[in-house]
């Protein structure tokens, strides 16, 4: 019996013009057979038998098919087919094998409105020569999507600043701002790759917001969801360094500025089907944001920790933040002249950046209550808890000992832990009737019950018929002395 090579063989025999019983006599078979073949020809019958290869994992299908249900991935289900069924199998053949079990996915096209949307994302370059040293290269794209108008530009790293940086630059090129930026879950704009309550880069979110934008972030291995800027990098790298014949990065840098003008946003699309900067132009620019009066400025982040005198140090000198935060790790922000304090995004302190060295810059509200500085009229609302007498003996104390009254009222106000605010307000009198303005004599008054005498003649006749001041024998009541 003929097989299919032969029934070709005259197929194509008989289209070249030969005749029947040439093509018998070529071929050396019989003028029947090679009707019988033209006729098949001829209807259409004429197939390649289809030849099925038993695979090896044919026989275990339906014990793969229930590892595959109960959640077994493809690693697991090779290793088990080696540990039961002594089949040793590679996991590509197992990958495949498992794609009769899996439903399709079905994807609807995202139709972004004019600006609505920006996609950001990176793509690795190569090496190229920079100010003498070799250093990988990426390609920052942003491309909006209604109007597939983009930008490209290069870094040498994916740091917040960096990626910050290109946004400014994306922005000010499109000369508007998108009304979201979707990326990539990136550490420079994503902590958390969470698709639906992702935890957004503490500047980044700071920066969108000066730009009246939000961060939108794709779903963890879904390309789809940022396909049109994919297939920007994609088409840089394909189009754009493809005619790239050198290494200077400075160079690389000038080259793709012109390209993304005049080749990737005046081409025409090849899935829109229209030209990209005609589209922006006249229908997306008008829809986006207007770019802020002034720039984003950009800080430099870093962890630091508190210390037990709940400051950070910073160059060479101190900055408080409130006690609460002793022994914690905090996020500090800084330029040339501004320090802020962050507690993940909450901003906990601001300070101005001091240009000395060795300082201590402290703001009296991050003590506790009980270490914070008091004012004047914060002792005398607390004088007046004892009485009239005590704010005399507080404004004399003030008046005659300027350097140490705070330090003498406080001792007076402690007096409350074992005295009535009667008693001692009644010894601030006693002690004020003899002209006496120390913490001491006030004390040894409430001490010594003497608070609720009559004033005595305290002083004391010399030989020459003057008399001493009770101040002077004010180690009296130090030492004791009961006076009768």
């Amino acid at each position: 019996m003929y097989g299919i090579d032969m029934k070709y063989t005259v197929k194509t025999l008989l289209e070249k013009g030969y005749s029947q019983r040439a093509v018998s006599r070529e071929l050396g078979i019989s003028r029947k057979t090679v009707k019988n073949f033209f006729d098949e020809i001829q209807k259409g019958k004429l197939e390649v038998p289809k030849i099925k290869k038993i695979k090896k994992l044919d026989k275990h299908k339906e014990q793969i098919k229930e590892w595959y249900r109960m959640g077994l991935t493809g690693v697991l289900i090779q290793e088990k087919l080696l540990k039961e069924k002594a089949l040793k199998v590679s996991y590509a053949s197992v990958s495949r094998f498992l794609s009769q079990f899996k439903t399709p996915e079905v994807y609807v096209p995202l139709i972004a409105k004019p600006g609505e949307e920006g996609q950001v994302d990176f793509g690795y370059l190569g090496r190229f020569i920079k100010d003498s040293k070799t250093v990988k290269v990426w390609c920052f794209s942003m491309v909006l999507s209604h109007s597939r108008y983009s930008y490209h530009c290069l870094v040498t790293n994916q740091s917040v600043d960096s990626f910050i940086r290109c946004h400014i630059e994306s922005f000010e090129y499109f000369g508007a701002v998108p009304q979201t930026c979707k990326i990539d879950n990136l550490k420079a704009g994503v902590i958390t790759p969470n698709f639906y309550e992702p935890t957004i880069q503490v500047q980044y979110e700071e920066f969108l917001k000066h730009y009246k934008s939000a961060p939108i972030t794709a779903r963890v291995r879904r390309g789809q969801d940022k396909g049109k800027v994919e297939a920007g990098v994609k088409y840089v790298k394909m189009n754009f360094l493809k005619r790239v014949e050198h290494t200077d990065f400075y160079k690389l840098e000038k080259e793709l500025l012109d390209w993304t003008t005049n080749i990737c946003n005046k081409r025409l699309h090849g899935t829109t089907k229209k030209v990209p900067v005609n589209v922006f132009k006249t229908s997306e620019k008008k829809e986006m944001y207007s770019l802020p009066v002034k720039r984003y400025e950009l800080f430099k982040i870093e962890n630091r920790k508190v210390n037990t005198y709940a400051h950070i140090s910073y160059k060479n000198n101190f900055y408080s933040v409130p006690y609460t935060y002793i022994g914690k790790i905090i996020i500090i922000k800084s330029n040339d002249a501004i320090l802020k304090f962050y507690d993940d995004a909450k901003e906990i302190a601001i300070h101005q950046i001091c240009k000395k060295d060795g300082e201590f810059i402290t703001k009296d509200e991050h003590a506790p209550p009980e270490k914070q500085k008091k004012t004047e009229e914060m002792y005398m609302e607390k004088a007046r808890v004892f009485g009239n007498e005590t704010i005399r003996f507080l404004e004399k104390v003030k008046k005659e000992k300027p350097q140490t009254w705070i330090q003498i009222i406080r001792g007076v106000f402690s007096l409350k832990k074992n005295y009535e605010p009667k008693i001692i307000n009644l010894a601030c009198k006693r002690a004020l009737e003899y002209g006496v303005c120390e913490y001491s004599t006030v004390k040894n008054i409430c001490k010594n019950g003497l608070y609720d005498k009559e004033k005595e003649n305290l002083s004391v006749n010399n030989t020459n018929g003057f008399y001493s001041q009770l101040k002077k024998y004010d180690d009296l009541f130090n030492n004791n002395l009961k006076l009768n």
